[in-house]
């Protein structure tokens, strides 16, 4: 968790953001599972999920920090399976 979180305050993310991006992935991964029942809802939260990985790669490449993308990059590339698996079982 401190390896988070140091390397979240690396790429200029203050701590006041922290608890919103939380409950914005918190809400991504809830939204993705009730999806599985509930397909409009997973298909919300994979776009939100995508969004949400987007600007952390964006945040990323604007701190100049190339050691941090993987994990995103990774992340993004699941959401993005998520969704089109989502969309395919409509």
């Amino acid at each position: 968790m401190e390896k988070i979180t140091e390397g979240m305050h690396g790429i200029g993310v203050p701590d006041s953001w922290f608890p919103r991006l939380a409950a914005l992935e918190f809400a991504g991964a809830l939204g993705l599972i009730v999806g599985i029942f509930y397909r409009p809802l997973g298909i919300a939260a994979g776009v939100g999920v995508i969004l949400y990985f987007i600007g952390a790669i964006i945040t990323h490449l604007r701190a100049k920090d190339t050691k941090g993308l993987p994990m995103p990059a990774v992340l993004l590339v699941v959401a993005v399976a998520a969704l089109l698996f989502g969309i395919a079982t409509v």
